[in-house]
């Protein structure tokens, strides 16, 4: 499967709000007729009293083709907003970030393979063994925690495709990329620069955004490695 990561700026949506942006894309798509709330059957009609109920800054809907995650990082200043496919058609996520990237307060977003994803961002050996994985010869480090919960965790921190959630972004990468200047202030870059570091195509599209595309459609493994390296480095000096 496949996601989409987008973030906004703290404070800057509802969850209500976003989902009627998302029940709008739904009716066009005709997806609309299956949905469920934290695995809860709901009617479409009323789903928005059912999020206000809540009483959160998030919500988890499913429908019959995606998955959509809301959640507020106050901490980080961030909100986040996940939607995963189902059947990964090609630009499945276009009709998303034309979207969701005009909405107020956009910092970014990308695209990930998820099962690619997980394993770049996953630290604990019980991660690997349940799923029959090997660890064998990863770097390993302390977790930091004083005897006797202290144990050794798989050390991700070098990883390419590490998640790392900061002060209102993240520091991660995809073969697509949406970026805003609030992006680009945040992490004291610009596009020119960017666009000199890396091997990605840079177009700015009508309401300000800059859409970027590497080479690779979707970053899945490693044989792209020296590639999203490269824009790793171009985006987070």
């Amino acid at each position: 499967m496949q996601r989409i990561e987008i973030i906004y700026e703290l404070g800057s949506q509802e969850p209500v709000h976003v989902w009627e942006k998302i029940a709008s894309v739904l009716e066009s798509l005709g997806d609309n007729n299956s949905l469920s709330l934290y695995g809860k059957k709901v009617k479409l009609i009323m789903l928005p009293a059912e999020i206000k109920k809540l009483k959160g800054k998030g919500f988890n809907i499913e429908s019959d083709t995606f998955v959509f995650h809301m959640a507020t990082i106050a901490n980080h200043d961030q909100v986040l907003l996940q939607i995963d496919s189902k059947h990964c058609l090609n630009n499945w996520w276009s009709c998303w970030t034309e979207e969701f990237t005009k909405i107020k307060g956009f910092v970014q977003a990308w695209l990930v393979d998820e099962e690619f994803d997980y394993w770049q961002n996953a630290s604990d050996a019980i991660e690997y063994r349940s799923k029959g994985r090997s660890y064998e010869g990863l770097p390993m480090i302390s977790n930091g925690l004083p005897p006797p919960l202290e144990q050794l965790e798989i050390d991700t921190s070098d990883n390419v495709g590490l998640r790392k959630i900061c002060d209102g972004y993240v520091e991660a990468i995809g073969a697509k990329m949406w970026l805003s200047d609030r992006f680009l202030d945040i992490t004291g870059n610009n596009i020119e620069s960017l666009s000199d570091n890396c091997e990605a195509n840079i177009e700015q599209l009508d309401n300000g955004v800059y859409e970027l595309k590497m080479p690779a459609d979707l970053f899945v493994d490693d044989t792209s490695l020296d590639e999203q390296r490269k824009l790793r480095r171009a985006l987070f000096k």
